[in-house]
């Protein structure tokens, strides 16, 4: 049986958790400026439906393979576990809403529509901060060392599992976009070698003709 070792780097959840901040901190500017214009919800319905599906499943990974292990291992204050399950579920109930009317919303460009799924994520946004920040202060230093190496790829495999074969590359594009260069050698590195040349060749390209496209 693996023990839990020295160590574990958790850095890349850091990486995942800018992109949560970023893309959702935009989204409702990106909901009420494509009011009317159906070409353009479109488009940000598509990316608002992959950022909806990476939050959700960002957090039910750690829901079945992070906070049950630490739960065993770590002395950690039932105060802190519980709060983590209650911002989870809060964000959750927000996500759950957005989805409810984005479908419709993409077809139609519906100005309340859009005002409603705007004003969801404005109030989801200081608890979805607030987790991010905690987390990274009070979960990550625990979990890197209390899990294992392959405990903790497991999270990373859950992830990776629920974005389609053709969306990796620009996700791959999501997650390094604020990276300095050392976070990004580090992560790279990590990388199969044919998917850090297909982000060279296509994924780089891909991502930043999609992300001036949603952007505007």
């Amino acid at each position: 049986m693996s023990t839990p070792g020295p160590g574990v780097d958790t850095h890349e959840m850091v990486l995942i958790h800018r992109v949560l901040r970023r893309e959702f901190g935009q989204l409702p500017r990106l909901f009420r400026t494509a009011a009317g214009d159906r070409a353009r919800s479109k488009v940000i319905g598509a990316h608002a439906r992959e950022m909806l599906t990476f939050l959700h499943t960002h957090h039910t990974g750690e829901d079945e393979l992070l906070f049950p292990l630490l739960r065993d291992r770590a002395a950690l204050g039932q105060e802190l576990m519980h709060r983590m399950d209650a911002q989870h579920a809060q964000v959750d109930d927000a996500v759950t809403a957005v989805d409810a009317e984005l479908s419709a919303w993409t077809a139609s460009a519906d100005a309340a529509a859009g005002e409603r799924m705007a004003a969801r994520i404005d109030a989801m946004m200081p608890t979805l901060i607030e987790h991010l920040a905690e987390e990274e202060q009070e979960i990550l230093p625990i979990a890197s060392v209390t899990l294992t190496q392959s405990e903790w790829d497991a999270l990373g495999k859950h992830g990776i599992s629920a974005i389609p074969l053709t969306r990796r590359l620009v996700i791959l594009g999501h997650i390094t976009e604020e990276t300095d260069d050392v976070e990004r050698r580090r992560f790279m590195k990590v990388l199969p070698a044919p998917a850090r040349v297909a982000y060279k060749l296509i994924g780089h390209r891909r991502f930043t003709r999609e992300t001036r496209e949603i952007r505007g």
